[in-house]
């Protein structure tokens, strides 16, 4: 069943409306018609099956026919991720599939050896934000991954919640990965391509992260997000 999203659904009122790129994409790209059922998600956690009564130029006038679950249910560990920007379609990547497995928010960081400056990675909000959306609907998740502004990598340790497991993920100057801790909110940091300056991960040390080294292995810096973000959902959330 084709999703989309609309943010201010009334279900009480048993109506909804498409327009602008959802209805676009109902009306140009799938043509669908009158009397056909689709989802629609809220981006907050509820979903509805709801059937096309109407699909004229600026809108699809919706009759909601019932709430329904997510195919996707949300991960019982929330989970943060804050990874160092890389420019091109392998950041994009990393930002899909952390929405596929059930990351709660992510923060872009910069760092000294960024290749992008905090106002080039603001630029790429819009983007990020319909790559989100995208990802959900194909995943089934009726939550949006929440996306917050980029920081600097030193004030992003000294600000992060502190009753959070923070993991500081680094090359070098880390122990293994530590014995699994009851607990469901992570904040867990990933660094450049380039790795981190010495000073950046004695600032995280100061601000309380634990500094974990991934064993004498070379990940790229979107392998590294994809794959850390597998493994902590395994063990501390719902991927078992």
């Amino acid at each position: 069943m084709r999703r989309f999203y609309l943010p201010d659904i009334d279900a009480e009122s048993g109506h909804a409306a498409l327009t602008g790129s959802e209805h676009h994409h109902a009306r140009n790209v799938l043509r669908l018609e009158a009397g056909s059922e689709v989802s629609v998600l809220d981006g907050r956690g509820r979903e509805f099956i709801c059937r096309i009564e109407d699909i004229g130029k600026k809108q699809a006038t919706l009759t909601i026919l019932e709430e329904t679950r997510a195919a996707a249910p949300e991960s019982s560990l929330q989970l943060t991720l804050a990874a160092v920007a890389i420019p091109g379609e392998k950041y994009d990547l990393v930002l899909q599939k952390a929405v596929e497995l059930g990351v709660s928010k992510f923060v872009p960081l910069s760092s000294a050896r960024c290749e992008l400056r905090l106002h080039e990675i603001a630029k790429k909000y819009d983007r990020w934000q319909r790559i989100i959306l995208d990802a959900s609907k194909q995943c089934g998740r009726a939550r949006l991954m929440e996306i917050s502004e980029a920081e600097n990598i030193e004030s992003f340790t000294r600000s992060s919640p502190r009753d959070h497991l923070r993991i500081f993920f680094s090359e070098r100057d880390g122990t293994s990965f530590p014995a699994p801790v009851p607990t469901d909110r992570i904040t867990a940091v990933i660094g450049p391509k380039g790795g981190w300056d010495t000073s950046e991960i004695e600032t995280a040390k100061e601000a309380g992260f634990t500094i974990i080294t991934m064993g004498g292995r070379i990940l790229r810096a979107e392998t590294a997000a994809i794959s850390v973000t597998a493994i902590l959902q395994h063990r501390f959330g719902d991927l078992n």
